[in-house]
């Protein structure tokens, strides 16, 4: 069932709790989440709702414990020690510090300035110039570390050579170094002395390739025909299938191919089947159906 919280119920609440010992925090083991979002919604803030029940809010709210005089001093402090102070530095060493700097001076940068502290050193990174641009190449130089873009770590030191200089060659050139140091050279591939040596060898021509006209394709069937092949659909699909397509392609079908080099089809349909066999129902059977089949397949 949802609780309907009241004036009363909120001070009533927060007054057990600081009776019994228990925190007043919120987050953790602190106060009910619940009762946290309907102070706010009553009181404004967990801040006065401590005010309203007359508990002094530096003692137990941890962030009241630094004064704005007190976080500004902590500031300077850390600064004279050349501490980090970028707010993850400072919220690990120092806990609450940065949240009530920031309830204080609306945030940290604004506590820092604030302190009369540089806000350079809010960056863990010293920024670049063009002079610590040109140094950073001169070490890499006198330690033969290379110039290539690419295998440079930072990467900022690249981006920032280019944002002063217009590029990074011209970067590495202002340096005083050969900008030719910028350029990845090439790998060698050693290769065994048995590759240069066949490397020597003359390749051999490539044949080109068969030009099919129609002359060649009728000679190619009266040849076959000479050297006792067989000319069927069939046969020629499987021993010269490109003569076969080629065929098919100028003349429609195979058959008129045949037809083309002067023989009849039917004839050389039926030298598929001629063998101790011809002659038989099942030598007949395959004939005819082999006389539908190249004409259905075209």
């Amino acid at each position: 069932m949802r609780t309907s919280w009241t004036r009363e119920m909120i001070l009533r609440h927060i007054l057990q709790r600081e009776a019994e010992g228990q925190p007043l925090t919120t987050g953790g083991e602190g106060v009910d989440h619940n009762l946290y979002c309907a102070s706010r919604r009553i009181f404004g803030s967990w801040r006065n709702a401590i005010i309203a029940a007359g508990i002094p809010p530096e003692r137990v709210l941890t962030w009241e414990r630094w004064s704005p005089a007190k976080i500004l001093s902590k500031i300077r402090l850390i600064s004279r020690r050349r501490r980090p102070l970028t707010s993850d530095e400072i919220e690990r060493r120092y806990h609450n510090l940065v949240s009530a700097a920031r309830r204080h001076f609306g945030s940290w940068s604004k506590a820092v300035v604030a302190a009369g502290v540089d806000p350079a050193k809010l960056q863990r990174v010293v920024p670049w110039s063009r002079e610590r641009v040109i140094e950073a190449i001169l070490t890499r130089t006198l330690r033969s570390e290379p110039l290539v873009a690419r295998l440079i770590e930072p990467r900022s030191l690249v981006d920032a050579g280019q944002r002063f200089f217009g590029s990074w060659r011209a970067a590495v050139s202002a340096a005083g170094v050969d900008p030719r140091a910028t350029e990845l050279q090439p790998r060698r591939i050693k290769r065994p002395a048995r590759v240069t040596a066949r490397a020597a060898i003359p390749k051999r021509p490539r044949r080109p390739p068969l030009v099919w006209t129609d002359e060649r394709i009728l000679q190619a069937i009266v040849d076959r025909v000479r050297e006792g092949k067989r000319i069927n659909s069939w046969a020629v699909s499987r021993d010269h299938a490109s003569l076969y397509r080629t065929a098919r392609r100028h003349y429609g079908t195979w058959d008129a191919a045949i037809r083309a080099a002067g023989f009849d089809p039917m004839e050389h349909r039926r030298d598929r089947f001629r063998g101790p066999n011809a002659g038989t129902p099942e030598a007949r059977k395959s004939q005819r159906n082999d006389a539908v089949r190249p004409e259905a397949r075209e």
